[in-house]
């Protein structure tokens, strides 16, 4: 038996789902995404769950590698990124009309107690005209969360899939030719 075993790999895409499926049920489940404020504990979790169900549909002769683990965590943060921001954003009602009022509100708020503690109300003008631009158009309101937890899921998910493969590594020993016995004649 060889170190690797020449048989091809198992297929990710179940626990490539598993993992998804768990990180985005930890991000907008309420009470149970508040593990996320642990440095995204629950997305480097998710991570080393579908790593786990990886590691478990290897034949025992083929090595895990960390490249493994790192693979599954990081598709799993690809599969969960637009399932998670499609959920959030129709939770927060971005795509109804009366969202883009109560956002513009929020910034107009924002933004007068900021002009009032800003020394170049200039700068401050032009980051209202840019918010208030994002906040009218829930397209790009949507395109701008996607990018966002893109680089997040798939950094964490990477980041879980380092833990989880180090945890789940194995490396396959060949097994040792042992020298013929000689008969010294003494025993």
């Amino acid at each position: 038996m060889s170190e690797f075993s020449t048989t091809a790999k198992p297929s990710k895409l179940i626990p490539v789902l598993i993992g998804g499926g768990a990180m985005t049920a930890i991000s907008v489940i309420p009470v149970l995404n508040f593990i996320n404020c642990a440095c995204c504990a629950g997305i480097m979790g998710a991570a080393v769950l579908g790593v786990w169900f990886y590691k478990k549909s290897f034949p025992e002769d083929m090595a895990f590698s960390i490249g493994d683990g790192v693979a599954v965590g990081a598709l799993s943060g690809l599969v969960a990124a637009p399932i998670t921001t499609l959920a959030q954003m129709l939770t927060m009602g971005v795509f109804s009309a009366d969202s883009a009022t109560e956002l513009q509100d929020t910034f107009d708020l924002a933004f007068s107690k900021a002009e009032t503690q800003a020394t170049d109300p200039a700068a401050v003008e032009a980051v209202r005209e840019m918010f208030m631009s994002i906040a009218a158009n829930p397209a790009l309101l949507f395109v701008l969360s996607l990018v966002f937890a893109l680089i997040l899921y798939v950094g964490f998910g990477a980041l879980g899939g380092v833990i989880g493969g180090n945890i789940f590594k194995t490396k396959i020993v060949p097994p040792q030719d042992l020298p013929p016995m000689q008969n010294s004649g003494s025993v």
